[in-house]
């Protein structure tokens, strides 16, 4: 029996990805394990095979591990996948991490070129301290993720009971386990989209895969540090009020890192970003 997709693995399968982004090829590195089969997604019942020979191959091609370096981040690391997520699955899973990894890089490079000081910084996270902000979103990108395992079989029927709401769920009695829903492929936006579908405050952070990524992280204990980081509040008045009145607990606030890394990559890729109107919150 094959075991799940290894961190390196997803490693060399997402640097292949970002090597074909330029010839809109997506390669993919794929290896299965589990014993739970596909049930009620769609997308995971499909007809595509993952197989031991595709790894094989993918590996021994040519590549340069230090792709990720480009966004300045040398060792990403990545959950497993489990057998129940296919090729195609695997595929958009992977360009959402692509985009996570790509977003962070934006967001750890403007707190260490503008610090505290800066607009962005100050609007989401008020006086709180930066060397929390800055540890969290790089033990997010390169924390240890052994125990993180992504499915898409719906173990807990969350997704068919919530077809049109919900795009993933913590599986309950788990500590690392989350799983994608159909909603999440068919919904949710590359980072290429950002500011085309409408200002961050309208749409929402988590329409970007790749953020809303962070999202799903932050529900698994290994990554939220069993709570530290907690969705405290989510609505946006309530989330800029956390800001400037109570900085510690923004930056322990889930919703706040959202969307700062939205508003730090939408300024950074717009000329002058696409916000919105905050003055009515």
């Amino acid at each position: 029996m094959l075991s799940p997709l290894s961190s390196e693995n997803i490693l060399i399968t997402l640097s292949l990805a970002l090597f074909a982004k330029a010839s809109i090829v997506v390669k993919r590195a794929d290896h299965s394990s589990s014993s739970v089969s596909p049930t009620s997604s769609s997308i995971s019942a499909s007809s595509d095979t993952v197989t031991s020979n595709s790894t094989e191959l993918e590996a021994s091609a040519a590549l340069h591990l230090g792709t990720f370096e480009t966004f300045g981040w040398a060792n990403p690391t990545f959950p497993s996948y489990h057998n129940s997520c296919n090729v195609t699955n695997q595929r958009m899973i992977n360009g959402a991490l692509i985009d996570a990894v790509q977003v962070s890089s934006y967001a750890r490079d403007r707190l260490l070129a503008n610090g505290t000081s800066d607009e962005i910084y100050q609007r989401w996270f008020g006086d709180g301290p930066i060397f929390t902000v800055a540890g969290v979103i790089e033990n997010t990108i390169q924390g240890v993720k052994d125990d993180l395992l992504f499915r898409c079989d719906d173990p807990q029927g969350g997704c068919a009971a919530n077809p049109t709401t919900w795009s993933g769920y913590h599986v309950l009695n788990t500590t690392g386990e989350t799983n994608f829903c159909d909603l999440f492929y068919s919904a949710k936006k590359p980072l290429t989209h950002i500011c085309f579908e409408g200002t961050i405050i309208d749409v929402e952070p988590t329409l970007y895969a790749g953020i809303d990524l962070f999202h799903r992280y932050f529900h698994l204990d290994q990554m939220s540090s069993e709570g530290y980081i907690g969705e405290f509040t989510e609505e946006l008045p309530d989330i800029l009020d956390l800001a400037q009145n109570n900085g510690t607990f923004a930056v322990r606030n889930v919703d706040n890192y959202l969307y700062y890394l939205a508003d730090v990559y939408a300024e950074a890729v717009v000329p002058g970003g696409c916000l919105g109107d905050i003055s009515a919150d």
